[in-house]
């Protein structure tokens, strides 16, 4: 499906040649804009997803926050007409219109799920201990590699089944092992398989846990994935997970570092543990080491506090 295009531009002459490339594309031009006021009328009324072109002459960036909000489903590209290619606008046009069918997918509040920095262990683990202790069902990739077992039903998905899977669960809650990435905007645009599996997570999930892993390391994909974060449009909750965290020095410093990159406060610690086992419910009181008790502990509590 093509997608209805609206054009925002502030010279007459390089929109007349932009709407003529268009149109010999087959490209759907709904409206042109002639103001602001114009403008914001128009896409008041609009409930179909539009792809609005825009230059900065035309639409400042406080109006465009303003824009954003009237309607999530919305897209806007800029165009630099001092730079302007012609060949780099269809492609995004066209890339917008491949993931069309993501930004039709419904957010479902049963749904949360949880990723990670690249490399970063623990994700699948999180997964099956958050899915035991609000006695749920984890979806799991397909394509992706082994993951460790699980006490809960673990459901193997692909992109192409997921809304179909999530909608005909039984389960009260669904955890879903979304894998990893530090860029959520570059995925979105990609084509490829993994890339259109975090696009049906993350429109699907009404919470995002983020798994970072205790070290520089983690703390340095954390920061590059804040960044990208915020530029997604009407992202699902998120809540932050530093994992392995021991209490030597260093990882305090890292811990520190970790605290001051984030002013959400859903954020959570896990220590570090080689000893875990789900043979019991996280429930219960148990005698266990010391570590895997206090790991169990901080699920029960991430459980209690977002799930």
């Amino acid at each position: 499906m093509k997608l209805k295009i609206v054009t925002a531009i502030a010279d007459p002459d390089k929109e007349k040649y932009i709407t003529s490339l268009l149109f010999s594309q087959g490209c759907n031009i709904v409206f042109r804009a002639l103001s602001v006021t114009n403008l914001k009328n128009f896409i008041s009324n609009q409930t179909e997803p539009l792809i609005i072109l825009y230059t900065k002459r035309f639409l400042t960036n406080l109006e465009l926050q303003e824009f954003l909000k009237l309607n999530v489903k919305h897209r806007y590209v800029e165009v630099n007409l001092q730079n302007f290619s012609a060949s780099k606008l269809l492609s995004e046009i066209s890339t917008l219109e491949q993931s069309q069918k993501s930004y039709d997918i419904e957010r479902i509040s049963r749904v949360a799920a949880v990723l990670g920095t690249p490399g970063s262990p623990g994700v699948s683990t999180v997964a099956n201990f958050l899915a035991l202790y609000v006695s749920g069902e984890v979806i799991a990739a397909s394509h992706h590699n082994l993951r460790p077992k699980s006490n809960t039903k673990v459901l193997n998905s692909s992109p192409d089944t997921l809304t179909e899977d999530i909608k005909s669960s039984q389960a009260v809650k669904i955890i879903v092992d979304a894998g990893s990435t530090l860029n959520l905007t570059s995925a979105f645009s990609d084509r490829r398989l993994n890339s259109k599996w975090l696009r049906y997570v993350v429109g699907s999930c009404s919470t995002l846990f983020y798994v970072v892993k205790s070290d520089d390391f983690g703390i340095e994909y954390l920061t590059t994935f804040l960044t990208d974060f915020d530029n997604l449009i009407n992202p699902p909750k998120i809540v932050f997970i530093l994992n392995q965290q021991k209490f030597d020095r260093p990882s305090q410093e890292i811990q520190s570092k970790f605290r001051s990159l984030l002013n959400e406060p859903r954020k959570f610690f896990l220590p570090y543990t080689n000893c875990l086992s789900q043979d019991f419910s996280l429930k219960s009181s148990i005698i266990s080491p010391w570590r895997a008790n206090s790991y169990r502990k901080q699920i029960a509590k991430i459980g209690s506090q977002v799930l």
